[in-house]
C-alpha cells in the first residue's frame, strides 16, 4: 500500500489537530486553491466533521472556504448539535428508567468520550453504550419490554449486548464491556473490566443526570481495544483515533504508566498500541510526554496504519461502497469470504497473533452459519 500521506489528508489534519488543541490552523499547508470539497468529504467519511467544521469557519477570510461550503458545514454543525441534545436526554432517561428498577449502569465511550473533548458537540455522536453487567443483563431485558421501547426481538444470552432504541436512538446494554481473543486472555480482561466498573467513583452531567463512567486506565485500555477490533475487523474513522487521543490528554497524570504497560502486554493490545501511538503525536498534535509508549521509530508503520484509515473510512464503508456482491447465497457468501480473507492478510503484518485470532474466529463461525442455513433450507417443507 502507498503510505505518502495526500494534500488534502495533511490539510485535513492539521484543521483537525486545532480544533482538538484550540489553536490557529497552520495555514503553511492551506493555499487559495484548497479542495474543499475533497476535504469536506473526508471529514464527513472520518466522523470528524464538525472539528474539521469549526477549524475551516475559523480561518481568515482570505483563507476560507467558499459560501455555500460554509452554508452545509454551519446547516451540519447545527444538526449534529441537536442531536447532541436528543441523544443527551435519552441517556439520562435510560439512565434514570434502570436505576428505578433497581438497575445500575456505566456508560461506555460516546457521550462520555465527548466530554474529553473541549466541547462535547466537537464530537459527533452515535450510539449510548451502557454497561448493566452479566446479572443485571436479563432483568434490563425484561425493564425494555415494560417501558414499551423498540427492541431486538430477543435476547441472546451470552451475547455482548442488547440492542433497542429510545425516542429513535439506539442503546446497546452490554453484558460485558468487550471480547478479547482468547478464552484465557478473555477471562483476564472480563475479571479486570469487573474490578474496574466497581471502584469506579466518577461521574458525568449529562442532561441534567449524574451518569457513572468507568476509571481513566479503563477509558485508555477501552477505547484502544474498541478502535484496534475494529481496524482489524473492517476499519475506523479518525473519531476513533481522536478519542484515544483526548482522554490520554485528559487523564495525562491520573493513570500508573507501569499498570497500563501490564495490563497492556496482558490484553496482548502493547503491539498495536505502540504503532498506532506515533498517529497521535506526529498527526494529531498530542505531548509526547501524555502518550505512554510513544516511540518515533514506529513512525513509518504508523504512517501505514493512517493510510488504512483513509483508504477504508469509518468502519470501512467507503470500501463497502465500491464493491459488488455476486447474486444467489453461495455465491455471496464465497465472495464476502474472499474479500474479507485479503483485506484481513492486508493487515498481517500488524499484529499476527491477534490477526489470526480474528481470522480463526471469522472463519469457524461464518462455516458453521452457512451450514445451519443450508440445513435449514434442506429440511424446510416443500410447499
Amino acid at each position: 500500500m502507498n503510505t505518502s500521506i495526500s494534500t488534502s489528508t495533511k490539510q485535513l489534519l492539521a484543521l483537525v489537530r486545532a480544533s482538538l488543541w484550540q489553536e490557529p490552523v497552520d495555514v503553511s499547508l492551506l493555499s487559495n486553491d484548497v479542495d474543499w470539497e475533497s476535504i469536506a468529504q473526508l471529514a464527513l467519511q472520518q466522523t470528524v466533521g464538525i472539528i474539521v467544521f469549526e477549524a475551516a469557519l475559523s480561518l481568515h477570510t482570505n483563507l476560507q472556504p467558499p459560501k455555500e461550503w460554509f452554508r452545509k458545514a454551519l446547516y451540519f454543525m447545527e444538526s449534529n448539535r441537536r442531536t447532541h441534545l436528543l441523544v443527551d436526554k435519552c441517556a439520562a432517561d435510560a439512565v434514570s428508567k434502570f436505576k428505578d428498577q433497581g438497575i445500575e449502569s456505566v456508560m461506555l465511550k460516546g457521550q462520555a468520550y465527548a466530554c474529553a473533548y473541549p466541547r462535547p458537540e466537537m464530537r459527533q455522536c452515535g450510539d449510548i453504550d451502557l454497561y448493566v453487567g452479566e446479572s443485571n443483563y436479563f432483568p434490563a431485558y425484561e425493564a425494555v419490554r415494560n417501558f414499551g421501547w423498540e427492541r431486538e426481538e430477543k435476547l441472546i444470552p451470552y451475547a455482548k449486548h442488547y440492542g433497542c432504541r429510545i425516542n429513535g436512538v439506539r442503546i446497546e446494554l452490554h453484558r460485558i464491556a468487550g471480547q478479547l481473543y482468547t478464552r484465557s486472555t478473555d477471562t483476564k480482561f472480563q475479571n479486570w473490566s469487573r474490578l474496574q466498573f466497581s471502584i469506579s467513583d466518577r461521574t458525568i452531567l449529562i442532561a441534567g443526570r449524574d451518569i457513572q463512567i468507568p476509571t481513566p486506565i479503563f477509558d485508555v485500555i477501552f477505547v484502544f481495544l474498541h478502535l484496534y477490533h475494529h481496524f482489524m475487523n473492517g476499519g475506523i474513522g479518525l473519531r476513533h483515533v481522536c478519542d484515544w487521543a483526548m482522554l490520554l490528554h485528559r487523564h495525562a497524570g491520573k493513570i500508573d504508566t507501569e499498570e497500563l504497560g501490564k495490563r497492556l502486554k496482558e490484553f496482548h493490545l502493547m503491539k498495536g498500541w505502540s504503532i498506532f501511538a506515533p498517529i497521535l503525536v506526529e498527526h494529531l498534535g498530542l505531548k509526547e510526554s501524555e502518550c505512554p509508549f510513544y516511540n518515533h521509530k514506529n513512525k513509518k508503520k504508523s504512517d501505514r496504519i493512517l493510510s488504512y484509515i483513509i483508504k477504508e473510512g469509518n468502519f470501512g464503508r467507503v470500501l463497502k461502497k465500491s464493491n459488488y456482491r455476486p447474486k444467489g447465497y453461495i455465491a455471496g457468501k464465497t465472495y464476502s469470504f474472499i474479500k474479507n480473507t485479503k483485506r484481513l492478510m492486508t493487515k498481517l503484518w500488524v499484529d499476527p497473533y491477534i490477526l489470526s485470532m480474528i481470522y480463526g474466529k471469522y472463519t469457524i463461525n461464518g462455516t458453521t452459519r452457512v451450514l445451519k442455513d443450508i440445513t435449514k433450507k434442506n429440511n424446510k417443507p416443500s410447499p
